[in-house]
């Protein structure tokens, strides 16, 4: 059977409660009404929450400083975002350039073959790298999607801390004349609803964002800037994931169809559960051991 581009095969969605170990700080930018030099983010509701770009892009950071210590056998490959300078040796590999650390030379090549778009563009998609397929390019979309992370205004008692600092000369390694600034952080213990959802996921999807929630249920995940001051600790609680798998091996059609039709007419609460810790250890080995079945 022919697999549509847009065709659902398989969803899957992670819940758990983000606990900050330490406090932190994410940028709320000038549009508040507080009087710090820094704000943090807040709800209008003046609640603070963590947006959904930020936990993805930690998420996303965690696994690229990962990916690079795996062994050669696991065939999962991350560009790192970062494209070689002129004239850098380029990393030795038998796999091409992720296209998106090297976007100038491809459009060059649309505008030198115009003809070809729809070809280059087929190319493209094919040497996308694990993690940008993961978490997306400018060539295409990503595969996991994060909403924003809220609290319960019932955890919260509206006591945003305001901390001092001062901007350092490198050169004297003293602090500047007239250069003291201050900054808003959430405390420690602020606790926030994380939910994940995961489409057509292949091996490698599953076995990359495994590797990363693993980082985050062991306390070793940090979120936010200023993370030298030591702000931005946390950990992943409460993980639960629940799956629609409609591209199993030897499904039958008539399992298929009816396992979409309760998920469409009742929702998540037909999504299959999976036992968390089955789960994230049945995907990380796989990295290590290409001969491991996964599903």
């Amino acid at each position: 059977m022919t697999t549509q581009r847009y065709e659902l095969r398989n969803r899957y969605i992670f819940t758990g409660k983000l606990v900050m170990l330490t406090a932190f700080h994410i940028g709320g930018g000038r549009a508040t009404l507080s009087s710090s030099d820094s704000p943090v983010v807040l709800t209008p509701e003046q609640l603070p929450f963590i947006p959904g770009s930020s936990f993805k892009g930690a998420l996303r950071s965690t696994i690229e400083k990962l990916v690079p210590s795996l062994p050669s056998e696991a065939k999962l490959s991350s560009c790192g975002l970062i494209e070689p300078l002129d004239g850098e040796e380029k990393p030795k590999s038998d796999k091409p350039l992720c296209p998106t650390v090297r976007q100038r030379d491809i459009t060059q090549e649309r505008r030198e073959r115009p003809g070809d778009a729809e070809k280059i563009r087929e190319q493209v998609l094919k040497e996308l790298c694990n993690t940008c397929q993961l978490f997306g390019s400018p060539f295409a979309a990503a595969r996991v999607n994060i909403g924003d992370l809220y609290m319960s205004s019932r955890e919260w008692n509206g006591a945003v801390q305001i901390r001092d600092g001062v901007a350092i000369d490198r050169d004297s390694e003293k602090a500047k004349d007239r250069l003291k600034y201050d900054f808003e952080v959430v405390p420690a213990s602020a606790t926030f609803d994380l939910t994940i959802t995961l489409e057509n996921a292949t091996s490698e999807d599953l076995q990359l964002l495994c590797m990363g929630l693993s980082e985050f249920v062991h306390g070793f995940g940090f979120i936010g800037g200023k993370r030298s001051r030591g702000l931005g600790a946390c950990r992943l609680d409460d993980l639960a994931i629940r799956s629609l798998r409609l591209d199993e091996k030897d499904l039958d059609k008539k399992v298929r169809t009816e396992r979409l039709k309760n998920y469409l007419l009742r929702g998540e609460a037909s999504l299959e559960p999976e036992d968390r810790e089955k789960f994230l250890d049945r995907h990380i080995t796989a990295i290590f051991d290409h001969t491991a079945a996964l599903r």
